[in-house]
This record gives structure tokens, sequence and C-alpha cells, in this order.
């Protein structure tokens, strides 16, 4: 099973642990799962990563490609899904986004770096 399934399947189940219902797209569609609950409907775009990177000269980080392309990399969007959930497998752990949080097409989280911590485990923001 691929890096993206996993992630995908692990987004999906907190989410089910949180309350909502998920579905999948059959097309080919901007996000990757669908999830709803009472009158909040959102577009996920799911990203995941194995586990820590850890380039020489760099600190170990959370590595996450939050653009579109196999090789050139376009950023999304913002009419295109509502949120990002990006997934460490080896955790797992999870970070949920709006998608405009970044003008980056690539994440580095940090585990020193405060700018993330508000949006980790933060399952509480789509209930907003």
């Amino acid at each position: 099973m691929s890096t993206g399934v996993r992630g995908e399947l692990l987004a999906a189940e907190k989410l089910v642990e949180h309350g909502w219902s998920v579905s999948f797209p059959v097309d080919t569609s901007p996000y990757d799962l669908v999830a709803a609950k009472g009158a909040k409907i959102y577009r996920i775009q799911v990203k995941s990563t194995i586990g820590l990177k850890k380039y020489k000269g760099y600190k170990e980080h959370y590595q996450f490609q939050t653009g579109r392309g196999l090789h050139s990399k376009r950023h999304y969007e913002s009419h295109e899904f509502d949120f990002y959930i990006c997934v460490a497998l080896d955790g797992p752990k999870f970070w949920i986004f709006p998608i405009g949080f970044s003008k980056c097409v690539t994440v580095k989280i940090y585990d020193s770096n405060e700018r993330f911590k508000k949006y980790e485990n933060n399952w509480e923001s789509l209930e907003k």
C-alpha cells in the first residue's frame, strides 16, 4: 500500500473517531476525502510522509509536499478544497491546516518550531 493511501486511511479513521462521516471521491478530484458532520462538509487533501527526514546539515523534520504534480510542484487553488491533513506515518502524527496556511509547496515541521504546534492534532479547527 502506498504512503499516500496509508495516510488517507489513517486520516479517515481519525475523523471517524471525532464523529465525522467520511467518503472518498471516485473521480479525479483535487481532494482525497470528504468529511461531513451535521451541516459542515469539508473537502480534505491528505499529505503523508513515512517519518522524520534526516538530511546532512539539517535538523530532523517531517516534510510534506503540499503542491500538486509529480515533478514540478504547483500550488492548489483556494477553491479546490478546504483543509490539508498532514500525516506522519511513524506516529502517527496529524497536523490540520486550512488551505491558505502556507505559500510554500514544501512544508517542513521541526519539533522545536512553535509555528506548527497549534496545528498538531487540531481536530477542533474543523468544528469552527
